[in-house]
């Protein structure tokens, strides 16, 4: 397996596969931004041990029963720890799961961990019918290794992976699959200056910590990085947003370092590029959009042109809405008393604003709507709505319930949803 040598990846690497904790608190908190500097690639070592670098040869897949008996959970989960802990010390056979990825409305992908006491085996599940039976496959990585999945089509898959122990080096790079995980190849990433067009961006998917856009080819599942030229600080790229309406981002003008190494933005802004990553269009918020420096916003859209970024200031949600595609903004008179919880917002298909405040049961979470383009928010009941991502290639939304689950949301319409549950596993 060469070396991989484009420009980022160590980088990348080395921050989404920080363990489990901080996904957890970032999830927690929707936007907060409470980045560190730099991972310790000595613990890192340790929750990735591998007890050598070769790669485990294929199994064949074994059928999984369903999980139809299990009942569908409260929207809203309830705080704790995250559905998946990092591969450590453990006692007899145990499955962990993380989150899970939609392919379509009909396929889904779950990574998972087989575990036979420290020794866990890296897994990928797969239904091609909504849940009711599934069937799993491992990657030829190492025991422990650290990976995240997303899906470019219903059967295409990449996995980034990285792995290491004791005085071997860190490892990481990219498997596809093209066949709905039962087999994979490394794949070796390519660098552009734009997303090639057809081909899909999967940040969202992977995790937040990735700089560089992130595109894969939903036919062959090679995968090209696309520099992130934005122009913001500690970006993060929306992923309810459909393929046509641009590349969004909301993030910072600038940032500072804390003690510690903490990063922390400051000015909140966001930014649009309609041309798979060429060219950004950037605009900053004047004065205070959000409670504090740490505190980030949510841009929501579905066409690109009328477009929204969501925050709060104190105690109050603040929506600031565009008509022209982010050049120019407005705040609307919309708002409402939400104390300090975080803010999450989507446009259904319909146009209507789903705006949510609060992300675990805990935060007592508050839901709204708008159809009157945020001039007004209706409180409603909290459902899935507000952090809703495009299915590839279908008419079709997914909301993930990670960290606090392993299932997924699915609706047809944005508006009636139905829940997939993860697999019942050893």
């Amino acid at each position: 397996m060469p070396d991989l040598d484009f420009a980022g990846l160590d980088r990348a690497a080395q921050a989404a596969f920080k363990p489990d904790f901080a996904a957890v608190r970032h999830r927690a908190r929707r936007r907060q931004r409470t980045h560190l500097v730099a991972v310790s690639l000595t613990a890192l070592a340790l929750v990735a041990a591998a007890a050598s670098v070769g790669l485990r040869a294929g199994e064949p897949p074994a059928p999984v029963p369903g999980s139809d008996v299990t009942p569908t959970p409260a929207f809203v989960p309830s705080p704790g720890p995250s559905a998946t802990a990092s591969p450590g010390p453990r006692v007899g056979r145990t499955a962990h799961t993380g989150p899970m990825v939609a392919g379509d409305l009909d396929h889904f992908y779950l990574r998972w961990y087989d575990c036979d006491g420290e020794d866990c085996a890296t897994m990928v599940a797969g239904t091609a019918d909504r849940g009711a039976t599934w069937r799993t496959f491992p990657l030829p990585l190492p025991d422990n290794a650290k990976f995240v999945v997303a899906a470019a089509a219903k059967r295409t898959l990449v996995a980034h992976y990285q792995f290491g122990a004791g005085g071997v080096p860190i490892r990481q790079g990219w498997l596809a699959s093209v066949d709905g995980g039962e087999r994979w190849r490394e794949a070796t990433p390519g660098t552009a200056a734009q997303v090639p067009e057809g081909w899909r961006v999967v940040n969202h998917w992977l995790g937040h910590r990735f700089q560089e856009i992130v595109a894969v080819d939903p036919v062959t599942g090679d995968v090209v990085l696309v520099p992130q030229t934005s122009g913001l600080k500690m970006p993060e790229f929306a992923g309810d947003v459909p393929a046509e309406a641009g590349i969004w981002a909301s993030g910072y003008e600038r940032q500072r370092t804390e003690s510690g190494g903490r990063l922390v933005g400051q000015g909140s802004a966001v930014a649009v590029s309609r041309d798979g990553g060429r060219t950004w269009e950037r605009h900053v918020f004047a004065g205070a959009l959000t409670a504090g420096d740490d505190v980030a916003l949510d841009v929501a859209t579905r066409d690109g042109r009328t477009v929204y970024a969501v925050g709060r200031v104190g105690a109050a949600l603040v929506v600031h809405r565009s008509a022209d595609g982010g050049r120019t903004w407005r705040r609307t008179t919309g708002t409402a008393a939400v104390g300090e919880r975080s803010v999450r917002a989507s446009v259904r298909p319909d146009g209507t604003l789903v705006v949510q405040a609060g992300i675990v049961s805990g935060d007592r979470p508050l839901m709204f709507t708008s159809g009157d383009e945020g001039e007004s928010l209706v409180p409603v009941e909290p459902a899935p709505g507000a952090a809703a991502d495009p299915v590839p290639g279908a008419d079709g939304h997914v909301q993930k319930t990670w960290p606090y689950a392993s299932g997924l949301w699915l609706s047809a319409d944005g508006a009636t949803w139905s829940y997939v549950s993860p697999p019942d596993l050893p």
